[in-house]
């Protein structure tokens, strides 16, 4: 079928196949395939085997109530050098989200979170990252702490953009500041990467998928992807990312309260804020190095419905300015006081 981000840091495989015999109805699964990337530290975020530990675990085989399901696993191998998830195929029931389609995953986010925070603790297992969108930070300062290389092109000129680039670069310099408080919060078990492609609908079932960033992350860090991938294909103008922000933000409190947490929403909105920072810092190191790559023009275009590359940089520019430059600006006024 395809690899997801993973095939970029060292190998993914994605296959369904099919199987007809005379008798029966025909079969369809699906085998994904993690191939071992050597002197990985199980706590990295990208931990190549994460994902096959997590099904492996059984942390997911009582979910919490009127959140999601999980795929069927048939079965789990470990090679060694890779492991083979064997799980049943499932055909997604529902097309294009409405805001509050966005609004009720949200909310299953919340009492999935809230379980966490109001119930068990949450698992401890070495394999689990702490804080994914702080771990991920050290892997960006070979572009951070100098731009300059990447910004050779005009569209890389456009994508950053170039107005703004001392407000990101001085963000990039108080990094520790929205690190800090995420490590802060109170902390729960996140799946980190539950969006639109991650989220399958089956009747009245809500299935999530690829688990291999699961980490123990803050309050209100779980809802980055969510809002952050969403914004790059959905149409993005400053007012639907507002309406996004604002509709996601609200079903993940509602779904909280439902699970029985009584805390500030400020904490939950802290959580967000600085999490979004961090995956903005990041985005800008891969957006840039993604239009430095003439080899994958052609799939950028596609992946945005857009037929050039100018229009590919503007959205960049367009959605940085809300998920990197807003938020910061937000999560220092939360901070500060």
């Amino acid at each position: 079928m395809h690899g997801g981000f993973g095939s970029a840091v060292g190998g993914t495989g994605l296959y369904r196949l099919r199987l007809r015999a005379s008798a029966r109805q025909p079969l369809s699964f699906i085998i994904k395939v993690l191939y071992e990337r050597r002197s990985e530290d199980e706590r990295s975020p990208y931990y190549w085997k994460r994902e096959f530990e997590v099904y492996r675990s059984g942390m997911l085989d009582d979910m919490p109530a009127n959140t999601f399901s999980t795929p069927k696993i048939y079965r789990a191998d470990d090679y060694g050098d890779s492991c083979w998830i064997w799980m049943e195929a499932i055909t997604d029931s529902k097309g294009a989200w409405s805001i509050a389609d966005f609004h009720d995953i949200a909310m299953r986010l919340g009492r999935f979170n809230g379980a966490w925070l109001t119930g068990a603790s949450p698992p401890t297992q070495a394999w689990l990252s702490q804080n994914w969108h702080s771990a991920i930070i050290p892997g960006l300062a070979d572009r951070l702490d100098n731009l300059e290389p990447l910004l050779e092109t005009p569209l890389a000129r456009t994508a950053l953009p170039m107005d703004a680039r001392n407000e990101i670069e001085a963000i990039w310099h108080e990094r520790r500041l929205f690190q800090d408080a995420l490590a802060q919060l109170p902390q729960t078990l996140c799946h980190t990467d539950a969006f639109r492609r991650n989220i399958l609908h089956r009747k009245d079932e809500v299935i999530l998928l690829d688990w291999a960033l699961a980490s123990i992350g803050a309050i209100g860090e779980e809802l980055v992807c969510l809002v952050a991938v969403s914004l790059f294909y959905e149409g993005f103008t400053a007012a639907y990312a507002d309406e996004l922000d604002k509709a996601v933000f609200a079903g993940y409190i509602a779904g909280l309260r439902q699970a029985g947490w009584r805390g500030e929403p400020e904490l939950a909105r802290i959580g967000f804020t600085c999490a979004m920072v961090l995956r903005g810092l990041a985005g800008v190191k891969q957006d840039l190095e993604m239009l430095r790559d003439a080899g994958g023009h052609r799939q950028m275009l596609r992946t945005h419905g857009m037929t050039s590359l100018d229009e590919v940089a503007r959205l960049f520019a367009d959605v940085r300015r809300f998920r990197l430059l807003k938020m910061a600006r937000e999560a220092r006024a939360l901070l500060t006081g």
